[in-house]
């Protein structure tokens, strides 16, 4: 029987299907958190060039998962900031565990650097996630995405 889930770090090769997890969950999964103009402007931010960077960085992990041989989630954790940078599921496969895989995943990665506890700052559409995984509010944020754009989100701290 074939394997259906496997967690590995991300390799160049996988750069663009880490692009399409990311633009699909911006697209559809944030639409009803954020306007269109919001949205825009978050999709102008990906690109290939910052998954090749954070994976030759030496204090950050980028992780894939892959579901049934093609990738459909990743997530990105700096350790030297103690943060989850990002944590994505393509929408088509939410609520399938594949998340709280990757949370877990990730959460071990910072146990084994040493660190006591994880911040991330949420889109508003994934704050019920988080609080399913027991991560707690330590209150409202506003993140720029360009020079005119800003979204409302809310930093989170989890002690691991």
């Amino acid at each position: 029987m074939p394997l259906l889930t496997l967690l590995r770090p991300a390799t160049e090769q996988d750069c663009a299907a880490i692009h399409n997890v990311h633009l699909h969950a911006v697209q559809y999964t944030c639409i009803h958190s954020y306007n269109e103009q919001a949205l825009q402007a978050w999709e102008a931010l990906l690109d290939n060039q910052s998954y090749l960077e954070a994976m030759s960085d030496s204090n950050k992990a980028l992780w894939v998962l892959e579901y049934r041989n093609i990738i459909q989630g990743f997530f990105q954790i700096d350790f030297k900031e103690a943060q989850l940078d990002a944590l994505y599921v393509h929408p088509l496969l939410h609520n399938r565990g594949l998340g709280t895989a990757l949370l877990q995943k990730a959460e071990d990665l910072a146990r084994h650097a040493g660190l006591y506890f994880l911040k991330l700052y949420a889109s508003l559409n994934s704050l019920p996630f988080y609080h399913i995984n027991r991560y707690e509010s330590l209150g409202e944020a506003v993140l720029p995405l360009n020079k005119t754009v800003k979204i409302k989100c809310e930093l989170l701290r989890k002690y691991l």
